[in-house]
């Protein structure tokens, strides 16, 4: 952790650069030494908050987001008094410029590039990076390696492991190519949220029918895996087909698939009316 080098407000003669987040106003001063900003507090004191780099944002985010039953659940107070301590900010300042750090933390005070990246890149922050979806075997393998058993028999998931497998997987090429651990957090954030998106896929309204459970959700289960197996497609090609081809594939499929075989006659217990010369004699009893 660094210690956050204080000055006085009329040390430096740049013109400050006012800010407002969730309705504060913050005074920055860019173009210090390092990369840092120096923010103006209400002690009256500047603090350089330093850049944010690939470890501790992972870091932080392991420490700071949770799954649970109702999804990802993040403390953004507790992700933002890191960035803090990172600089060496003092305690007492912590909940004043907590909303100043997460802006920080994610590149607010870059500038955006106007430059489109070549087909198939993104840019992310100050990299350019061309990516890949990774495979079920590859976030298997990721999910399973990311697991820690517990005392009590459950599992814990280190999100830093999760993140650095998909990363490792997914980002097939960058520019400049120097290792990921030296990008900073404002482009290993941007990084993150373009290969988590790339992987998460975007959600269609299949999906969602799916997810009811209901008699509309099993015939289009039953369609499209009928498609998928006959034409070795995935779901989403399936789903992307005009619906007049869909319908001539159905009919072909039930025209070349091999007849259900006729079910034999369920065995009956055989009667009298079965044995038409059959002799019954009846006996009483006296």
């Amino acid at each position: 952790m660094r210690e956050a080098p204080a000055s006085s407000s009329t040390e430096s003669g740049a013109a400050p650069i006012s800010l407002e987040i969730d309705g504060r106003t913050f005074h920055l001063h860019p173009g210090v030494s390092s990369g840092a900003l120096e923010v103006e507090c209400s002690t009256g004191e500047r603090l350089a908050l330093h850049p944010w780099s690939f470890e501790a944002h992972l870091r932080a985010l392991d420490l700071h987001a949770r799954l649970d039953g109702a999804g990802l659940a993040f403390d953004t107070e507790g992700f933002a008094f890191d960035v803090l301590r990172d600089s060496g900010v003092p305690e007492s300042l912590h909940a004043e410029l907590a909303p100043l750090a997460l802006w920080w933390a994610v590149g607010g005070a870059k500038e955006p590039s106007t430059q489109a990246p070549p087909p198939g890149w993104v840019r992310a922050g100050d990299v350019r990076a061309r990516l890949r979806p990774w495979t079920f075997s590859e976030r298997s393998r990721a999910l399973e390696d990311s697991l820690t058993a517990q005392p009590d028999g459950s599992k814990e998931l280190s999100l830093e492991r999760y993140l650095r497998s998909m990363l490792a997987v997914s980002v097939v090429e960058r520019i400049p190519s120097a290792p990921l651990e030296t990008l900073d957090g404002a482009s290993t954030a941007a990084l993150l949220e373009a290969v988590v998106a790339l992987n998460a896929g975007d959600e269609r309204d299949e999906d969602r029918t799916l997810r009811a459970s209901d008699k509309e959700s099993r015939v289009l289960a039953e369609v499209t895996l009928k498609l998928c197996r006959a034409l070795g497609w995935t779901p989403s090609q399936v789903w992307a087909t005009p619906a007049a081809e869909v319908d001539r594939l159905l009919a072909m499929l039930q025209l070349t698939e091999p007849r259900a075989p006729t079910p034999a006659p369920t065995p009956r217990p055989r009667g009298l009316s079965d044995f038409p010369d059959a002799v019954v004699i009846q006996v009483e009893d006296d």
